[in-house]
């Protein structure tokens, strides 16, 4: 159930962009105007890509709250539903760009030219956001990885023995399978969905106009949203799991170390050391969540005025 609102966004998506696939484009009549259209086509789709995925996330985390009350009180449910809203924004927003890419203005009309350009799925993306978005997405399914082997039975909770095993400290949220099950189940549909969409950025139909620099940075464009959006929902759910993970191993560590010396044990060295170690793996979150802001702020590349042809400016 936890994962159900995740599931439907993506199901959702999916629908709507299989449906969208076998749908007409709309073409257009000369160069120029393709030019022209695509740039308009561009700006929609980042409106589109905000507005959507800013509602999904938004309905994303009514639903999983709402579950809270309709039922039972789960621990760790209102932890889902925080994890979830950056996920479903991501979702929602790569797969509206996706649509974007699929419904992509071409031109009309008699052939006149073609170029034999081989276009590779990563040729367009922007190196540096390239590289983020494959080291969140590692990243993030080791956060994962690591804290389900190290968490208690419970999937949310860690324990840092102290005073020779003789006491423990216990902490949550952490990043168990009751977190990481979702986490990673959003960091995967958002790589399914960026692939699709880089994948279709590569294979449009190219612009009836001669300028390659035109053609090129108009793929550039669309392979930044794509991974902009996507990438900084991955930062921000992979940040705020860090974070709250880090800060919970200070804690179980920190309340271990108190007993064991109220007691006049050793503190011991887990003890001792994890308190550092979970600090700062709580600021890496943190800096993990602002840089997502920040890359969703990011602006994608633009054709300069004076590539445009005369008459679609």
């Amino acid at each position: 159930m936890r994962l159900l609102p995740l599931l439907l966004v993506l199901a959702l998506v999916l629908g709507v962009i299989a449906l969208t696939a076998v749908a007409a484009r709309r073409p257009f009549a000369d160069h120029q105007a393709t030019v022209t259209g695509a740039l308009r086509h561009a700006g929609r789709i980042s409106a589109a890509a905000l507005v959507v995925g800013l509602a999904a996330g938004a309905a994303t985390g009514w639903v999983a709250l709402m579950s809270r009350f309709t039922g039972d009180a789960v621990p760790g449910r209102l932890g889902v539903a925080v994890i979830s809203v950056p996920l479903a924004f991501g979702m929602a927003s790569t797969g509206t760009v996706l649509l974007g890419e699929l419904t992509w203005p071409r031109p009309a009309g008699d052939v006149r030219r073609a170029r034999l350009v081989r276009r590779g799925l990563l040729d367009a993306s922007p190196r540096w956001l390239l590289r983020l978005a494959v080291g969140t997405l590692v990243s993030g399914l080791a956060v994962v990885v690591a804290g389900a082997l190290t968490a208690g039975p419970d999937g949310r909770t860690v324990t840092v023995p102290a005073g020779a095993d003789s006491v423990q400290g216990a902490a949550s949220p952490y990043a168990g399978a009751e977190y990481g099950v979702p986490t990673a189940t959003g960091l995967i549909g958002l790589a399914v969905l960026a692939v699709g969409a880089l994948w279709a950025v590569a294979h449009r139909p190219a612009l009836g106009t001669a300028d390659e620099q035109v053609e090129r940075l108009l793929r550039q464009a669309s392979a930044h949203r794509v991974l902009r959006g996507a990438t900084a929902a991955a930062l921000v759910a992979v940040g705020g799991l860090l974070a709250v993970s880090g800060q919970s191993l200070r804690n179980a560590a920190t309340g271990a170390a108190a007993t064991a010396t109220a007691n006049d044990l050793p503190v011991g060295t887990a003890a001792t050391v994890l308190p550092w170690v979970g600090g700062l793996l709580s600021l890496v979150g943190v800096l993990g969540m602002i840089a997502g802001v920040a890359v969703l702020g990011a602006r994608a590349p633009r054709v300069p005025a004076d590539a445009l042809p005369t008459g679609g400016r």
